[in-house]
């Protein structure tokens, strides 16, 4: 299995913490652990690698250090985040293009809009410039993207269709939407759609997920889940306040791609196999190991 968006190097994983697991049959609370026992334990499950994109101009740095540092465990996208580029410099595209030209980068992201918060029209403006601005440095790099776009899909197909030349592939990441803006942005841009933690919660909140799922060819679904971040339905027999306090993590892969082989009528190892697939063809990994503990 293969995380395709996770922020390992959030602060949030700095300190001991609980965090999300699955034990092939529920959702569960782990007992505290850190950043470096939790990723050898992802290892372990069968986790291949994760790929880590930028929130905003300063973790680009913090991610291509936790990258290093991981043996090839965590492969770097650099970028602005919609939410955050609107308090971004003008030195700030120098940064994100400096760290564009490292070493081992795959994807620029994330990036996108986000309309889900009020804000004025010059913040929106403001998105679309530096939306437009990582379109053009992906495709300067032959990189492709990791988008980030939350009730904005009007205007981020219009912005995508212009730029319909300059587009090397990527992924719409949590993708929450219906089964046709899924098919514009699969079929007319050739982008993937990751799937997360969002297929496991209520269904008042999966049940159209559920459906796109259903539509879509699995050759366009990526696993990933967010994590720290888009938590599962909390179990039962978890409090909120601890469920509040737990951080998500690749742990919860399996359960992920057990719903989507439920959804699809497949073998769960086929959805496994197909997705780690459709990740790598899309960042163009090579060197990630293979591990298969859960399938």
């Amino acid at each position: 299995m293969i995380d395709s968006h996770i922020h390992l190097s959030c602060k949030c994983y700095n300190q001991t913490f609980p965090y999300i697991d699955y034990d092939g049959k529920e959702l569960t609370i782990a007992a505290d652990g850190r950043r470096e026992a939790l990723i050898e334990e992802m290892k372990s499950r069968g986790v291949s690698c994760c790929i880590e994109p930028a929130i905003d101009v300063d973790s680009n740095e913090l991610l291509i250090n936790l990258s290093k540092e991981s043996d090839g465990f965590i492969y770097p996208a650099v970028g602005n985040h919609p939410t955050r580029c609107i308090n971004s410099k003008l030195r700030d595209f120098k940064k994100v293009r400096k760290f564009s030209e490292g070493d081992g980068i795959i994807a620029i992201g994330e990036t996108g809009l986000d309309y889900h918060y009020e804000r004025k029209d010059q913040h929106r403006l403001k998105q679309k410039v530096w939306f437009q601005w990582q379109i053009n440095l992906a495709d300067k790099l032959g990189l492709p993207l990791i988008l980030h776009i939350r009730q904005a899909d009007e205007d981020a197909v219009k912005i995508l269709r212009r730029n319909r030349k300059k587009l090397h592939g990527g992924v719409y990441h949590c993708f929450c939407g219906g089964a046709d803006i899924a098919r514009i942005y699969t079929k007319e841009f050739g982008l993937s759609l990751g799937i997360g933690g969002t297929l496991l919660m209520k269904p008042e909140y999966r049940k159209r997920l559920e459906e796109t799922v259903i539509a879509t060819p699995i050759e366009y679904l990526l696993l990933e889940t967010d994590g720290p971040y888009v938590k599962p339905e909390r179990p039962d027999d978890v409090t909120g306040k601890k469920w509040a306090k737990a951080r998500n993590t690749s742990l919860i892969l399996p359960n992920i791609a057990e719903k989507i082989a439920e959804l699809k009528c497949m073998m769960v190892k086929d959805v496994v196999r197909i997705t780690e697939e459709n990740t790598r063809r899309v960042f163009k990994l090579n060197n990630c190991a293979l591990h298969s503990r859960y399938f």
